[in-house]
């Protein structure tokens, strides 16, 4: 996310929590403990603490929702197949001359 990104959130925020109170130190300060989220989950967490009716913004609190939508992001992001490895240990073990798995992994040649 980017300081513009994040400042557009919290301007969003300060809007409807009149508690929030930032100069260009506090937004600095806090930019850098949300920085490694997406944007969207940012959003995501403030207007989830909005509409649950919380009328005081704790930013610790924040910062674990957050979070929390970020991983939710993340695992929802299509996965990658696993390679297909035909005969792969049977190669490896060939290769360098193991009779065995049992020999490979007490390294006799």
């Amino acid at each position: 996310m980017t300081k513009n990104e994040f400042a557009t959130n919290l301007k969003w925020a300060s809007i409807r929590w009149p508690n929030i109170n930032l100069d260009n130190d506090s937004l600095n300060s806090l930019y850098v403990d949300f920085k490694g989220f997406s944007t969207t989950s940012l959003a995501k967490a403030l207007k989830l603490l909005f509409d649950n009716g919380n009328t005081f913004l704790e930013w610790p609190k924040l910062l674990k929702l957050t979070k929390d939508m970020y991983n939710e992001e993340l695992l929802s992001l299509p996965r990658l197949e696993q390679p297909k490895v035909k005969d792969g240990l049977k190669e490896y073990l060939k290769a360098n001359n193991f009779k065995s798995i049992k020999d490979a992994i007490k390294g006799k040649r």
